[in-house]
Formats: C-alpha cells, sequence, structure tokens
C-alpha cells in the first residue's frame, strides 16, 4: 500500500469531484443546445424544400440549403463530441470519491485488515464485535451534535476552537489572537 498516492487523493478528491462536476454540466448544456439547434435547422430545411417550388428565387434557395447543411453538419458534430465529454465526466463525478468517501474506504480498509490478522481480534465473536458496533452506533446518533460537545468528541475544528472561544473571556479571547 502505497501512503503517499493515498494521501494525496485524500487532499486532492474534493477539488477533482468539483472538476468533473463544472466539466459534465459544461458540455451537458452545450449537448442540450445544439439538440435543439438540430432540431430547429431539420424543421427549417423542411420548409425551405417546400417553398422550393418558385423558380426565380431557385439559386437563391439552393445557397441557403448548402447553408443549412453546412450548419447542420456543424451542429451535429458539435451534439456528438459534446455528449461523449458529458458522459465521460458524468461517469468521471460518479466514480470519483469525494474526501469523505476516501476516508471511510481507508479506515474501513484499515480496519478489516486489523480484524483479519490481528489474533486477539481473530477470537472476539463475530456477533460481539457486530452488537458492540451498533451499539456505539446507536449511542452516538443518540447523542447528536450538542451531545458529542458535551462530552468532549467535537466533529471539527472549527467546533473546537469556538467551544474554546466561547469559555474564554474578553480580554483572554484578544490575548488568544494577538497571540495566535
Amino acid at each position: 500500500m502505497n501512503w503517499y498516492s493515498i494521501f494525496y487523493w485524500l487532499t486532492v478528491a474534493d477539488k477533482v469531484k468539483a472538476f468533473f462536476d463544472t466539466a459534465s454540466n459544461i458540455f451537458t448544456f452545450f449537448a442540450v443546445v445544439s439538440f435543439i439547434i438540430m432540431v430547429i435547422l431539420a424543421i427549417g430545411k423542411n420548409i425551405t424544400i417546400e417553398t422550393d417550388e418558385i423558380k426565380v428565387e431557385q439559386e437563391k434557395d439552393n445557397q441557403d440549403v448548402k447553408g443549412w447543411e453546412s450548419l447542420k453538419g456543424f451542429t451535429k458534430k458539435l451534439f456528438y463530441i459534446s455528449l461523449t465529454l458529458s458522459l465521460f465526466t458524468w461517469l468521471g463525478y460518479v466514480l470519483v470519491p469525494s474526501k469523505k468517501d476516501c476516508l471511510l474506504i481507508v479506515a474501513g480498509g484499515s480496519v478489516g485488515n486489523f480484524m483479519t490478522t490481528d489474533k486477539a481480534a481473530k477470537e472476539i465473536p463475530s456477533d460481539v464485535a457486530q452488537f458492540l458496533h451498533l451499539s456505539l452506533r446507536e449511542e452516538i446518533q443518540k447523542l447528536g451534535a450538542e451531545g458529542r460537545k458535551d462530552i468532549g468528541i467535537l466533529t471539527t475544528e472549527k467546533d473546537s476552537l469556538i467551544q474554546k472561544a466561547r469559555e474564554l473571556s474578553k480580554e483572554e479571547l484578544i490575548k488568544y489572537i494577538e497571540s495566535n
């Protein structure tokens, strides 16, 4: 297991996911717009073909039809390219894990690896381990955010700083800010 690549993906996972999100939205927009233009051009071509019966404007209509065809061909190419890129970027968005997902994967893999290799962990019956896991999860959910703060389990660094700031007086807070 290469820890450098794991920590690299932990640091850039959200940025990569945001890139795929933005790119997929842009390419999807171009695919939809080019599809709408293709439909409009298909309807417009049918209208010009029906009006081609007048012989005086036949040359002008032939030039218009060539213009419609070239515009239709460009729009068709743009649609297929945008659709292909849109599908790839949507797949990237779905398949790239966020930072939270990466942490869960690493932690879950480490726990699973520990449970399969440690002799003491192997001796714990699986039913007891599962019961303990479910009991702890229920207790943590019951506590909620405020309860976790009360017993000292702070969810983020921001929560711990806010808690520390609440405990300090105005003068102590100013001294703390100046020193840090």
